[in-house]
């Protein structure tokens, strides 16, 4: 469903215009695919699967955070053959249009990107505070400079070396890897969620203008739910939740209630935390006496 909305809101805010999207994926043709192949098939546009080997992946240590998808995006360049593409993870809402974006002067640079200003451990990389560290949840591939350097492959070798190193999978590999070689894009084109829970910090510390970090709050092109809870579930205040609700049910896989809706978790994100301390301390009592 995540990808549906990223996709449905793409098409929807670039009318008349059309795409080739590629899908990369484990399954080279699964069922589940078909509404969103129809859906894009009638809005104009077409969709591509290519699937990735996972035993190429199989090396990898994986956390309960990532999963063996998120690397996926390291083999783009051997798997579309396009000299430039515009990557989005799937929990992204496009919220305007692209073209700007998409005819952005990258120089030689492989990649362009959003800094993620919450990373400030620069060391653990190697890298400083002049040469930041990116979001990889959007990024401009400009693939022929991307497979000069080899980059997929690199990135893999630093993840397989230094595993220790990567919290944020391949993101902290292909930072580590471009040492500040990637184009600076401003924050609009990937308004991340802990961004508009902290605006004091991103005013402050960014070395963007305050005119930039308001254009992105208040309008912002691309909206990456970074986090958690995620927009399709419960829970959560997101200011932009009910716009990607919005979308959603315009699009084939429309539904009324949150992907996780369950009795209990519906308790659970409505509860307020102090009525959940006073049950988690009861049932720690309970615990005690029953142990005594």
């Amino acid at each position: 469903m995540p990808a549906t909305v990223t996709i449905f809101s793409l098409l929807k805010n670039h009318p008349g215009q059309s795409f080739k999207i590629y899908l990369i994926l484990a399954e080279s043709n699964p069922e589940w695919m078909e509404p969103l192949l129809k859906m894009v098939q009638n809005l104009g546009s077409e969709v591509i699967i290519k699937s990735v080997d996972l035993d190429l992946l199989s090396h990898i240590k994986l956390n309960e955070h990532f999963t063996l998808a998120t690397y996926f995006r390291l083999f783009a360049a051997n798997l579309i053959e396009e000299p430039k593409a515009l990557y989005l993870d799937s929990d992204i809402l496009i919220n305007g249009d692209l073209t700007e974006l998409w005819e952005t002067d990258l120089g030689d640079y492989p990649i362009a990107a959003v800094q993620d200003f919450f990373i400030d451990d620069f060391h653990r990389l190697d890298l400083s505070i002049h040469t930041g560290y990116f979001n990889s949840g959007v990024m401009v591939l400009q693939l022929n400079e991307w497979r000069k350097l080899d980059l997929g492959n690199t990135t893999m070798e630093y993840i397989t070396e230094f595993p220790e190193k990567i919290l944020f999978a391949d993101q902290c590999g292909l930072n580590a890897v471009l040492q500040g070689n990637w184009y600076h894009l401003p924050p609009k084109w990937n308004l991340q969620s802990h961004e508009i829970q902290d605006t004091e910090f991103i005013f402050n510390k960014s070395y963007f203008s305050k005119n930039d970090w308001n254009e992105a709050l208040n309008q912002p092109k691309i909206i990456h739910f970074t986090g958690l809870p995620k927009p399709w579930n419960l829970g959560g205040n997101h200011p932009y939740k009910p716009l990607y609700w919005h979308y959603l049910k315009q699009s084939p896989l429309s539904r009324k209630l949150p992907l996780n809706f369950t009795l209990t978790n519906l308790l659970k994100a409505n509860v307020p935390l102090p009525m959940k301390k006073l049950y988690w301390r009861y049932l720690s009592n309970r615990k005690v006496k029953s142990n005594g």
